[in-house]
């Protein structure tokens, strides 16, 4: 048996686009002939709906870097997140240096009304302009995501104070400044959290214990005797790539991520994943 972990964005799908039939028929051929097929990513479980509505069958879904996971025919499990001190803690540092910061939680995206961060976010379009069009459009996708599909509260600290609830999976930035990314990650990380870089301009503050590499592990004591392949794009798919038998790169990925793997494949927006499940999985 083989157990695929595919990476969302950036390598099954470029954000904000449409994803290659290719991968799609990937998807149902392994499981045709046995094998699985598992979503690995960090976005939140709330944010996989539209994707997961698009499938033909169900597949196993690992969310928010590890922090949670649903398989199929069961209920979506929280396991990993981060506590209320931890959350005080960071939301402070990001405040006082008025960082362009949103909240995922198990029912949805928490943050301040966007027009907070008009400066952030020219300051993103402006790093992002030797991108050219892909540029503009990933900051246009983003700006309308954060407005229309996400819950604007005026203290995110205060408001989960308030709905203790809440299950905080995720605290993440978009910063443009490359050297005040590498201050953020020092003042940040603790014994209490793990930080790292995702996507674009990007950091993702989370448990230790929410990381793909711990996912996958528990997930294949199922199948201790599949062989595992990982596909990924970004500084988050390592851990993932370090525990899988065969990690794999898609052509867009970073230097850092290729050099981990054995395999690079076609880029996100060429199917690359899909065209390497045809190639080497499929009998």
């Amino acid at each position: 048996m083989n157990v695929v972990f595919c990476d969302i964005d950036g390598t099954f799908q470029d954000i904000g686009g449409a994803v290659p039939q290719i991968n799609y028929d990937a998807i149902y051929a392994l499981q045709k002939q046995g094998d699985h097929f598992v979503f690995i990513s960090g976005r939140g479980y709330a944010q996989l709906t539209e994707l997961m509505d698009e499938l033909d069958s169900e597949c196993d879904v690992i969310f928010s870097n590890g922090g949670g996971y649903k398989l199929v025919g069961e209920p979506v499990q929280y396991n990993h997140c981060l506590s209320m001190d931890e959350c005080r803690r960071v939301i402070t540092i990001l405040e006082e240096r008025e960082i362009f910061y949103h909240i995922h939680t198990n029912e949805g995206i928490i943050l301040k009304a966007v027009e907070n961060y008009e400066s952030n976010i020219l300051a993103l379009r402006e790093k992002l302009e030797p991108m050219g069009e892909t540029g503009k459009q990933i900051m246009d996708f983003k700006e309308a995501f954060f407005k229309e599909q996400c819950q604007h509260v005026v203290n995110p600290l205060a408001y989960l104070a308030e709905h203790p609830e809440l299950k905080v999976m995720k605290i993440e930035l978009m910063e443009a400044s490359d050297h005040e990314h590498e201050k953020l990650r020092d003042l940040l990380s603790s014994e209490a959290t793990e930080v790292f870089s995702s996507f674009i301009q990007c950091l993702e503050i989370v448990d230790p214990k929410s990381s793909k590499g711990n996912a996958i592990q528990e997930f294949m004591k199922k199948f201790p005797d599949a062989k595992s392949y990982g596909i990924g794009d970004g500084e988050n798919d390592l851990p993932m790539l370090d525990v899988v038998d065969i990690p794999v790169a898609v052509g867009n990925a970073k230097d850092i991520v290729k050099e981990k793997c054995q395999l690079i494949v076609a880029d996100c927006l060429e199917g690359g994943v899909g065209q390497f499940i045809f190639e080497e999985i499929i009998k």
